[in-house]
């Protein structure tokens, strides 16, 4: 077969199409050992492999349910090709890195599995601390994290409102500096937004547990564990 194989007429299969395709939105996915890489836009899927092949399967065909998995099947130069999106969180097996998807694709007798889709939208939204550095909250105190989609964080340190920004990377999660209100609490409360800062300031990475609860993670080894 040539190192670039296309299908025009791929296979169809009758069902609506989800709205993230019919508003163009592009997916991305890749997983490890072997190496492979796949970008969905509104026109075609393009895959890649370590060895350098690449399949292009245009026009997208649309997608048939399968429980929480979308599936896209086509045929390319007599070869079937699947690729299978399930909503089902994902971790990278080399850098640590959540995922909201697990993708897996079958290419004639071959088959890839990863991850795809933006981690951001794994943090996106309100969060309600249950945690820090492994301890409840001080009955009456309310931490919170809100991720915003320009990348910025706020929330309820326990005593003080803070805010600042957040940074996502292939190697992990990051927070820049904080800001925050300046009023006074009893000591144990300050003592409890301090060591919560302080975990934020010092976050590498994060995991999505099954229940769908946030741990944040130092390279110190402290954590903040948050639900929605």
């Amino acid at each position: 077969m040539t190192p670039t194989r296309i299908a025009l007429a791929a296979l169809a299969l009758l069902v609506s199409v989800p709205a993230a395709d019919a508003a163009g939105e592009t997916f991305r996915a890749q997983g490890n050992e072997p190496f492979w890489s796949l970008h969905r836009s509104a026109e075609a899927i393009v895959f890649k492999t370590m060895d350098g092949a690449a399949v292009t399967v245009a026009p997208v065909p649309e997608p048939a349910s399968e429980g929480k998995a979308d599936v896209y099947q086509a045929s390319v130069e007599n070869e079937t090709f699947v690729l299978t999106v399930e909503d089902a969180v994902c971790t990278d097996t080399m850098s640590g890195m959540p995922f909201p998807n697990t993708v897996t694709v079958q290419f004639g007798p071959d088959s890839y599995s990863g991850c795809g889709g933006e981690p951001a939208t794994l943090l996106a939204g309100d969060w309600t601390v249950v945690t820090i550095d492994g301890e409840p909250p001080i009955d009456g105190t309310e931490p919170s994290l809100s991720f915003g989609d320009d990348g910025r964080i706020s929330g309820n340190a326990s005593c003080n409102r803070f805010f600042g920004g957040f940074t996502l990377t292939g190697e992990g999660l990051s927070f820049g500096e904080m800001g925050a209100a300046m009023m006074m609490c009893d000591d144990p409360v300050m003592a409890q937004e301090r060591a919560m800062l302080d975990i934020l300031q010092g976050t590498i990475g994060f995991a999505i547990a099954e229940d769908g609860g946030l741990t944040l993670s130092g390279a110190d080894g402290r954590t903040i564990a948050a639900a929605r």
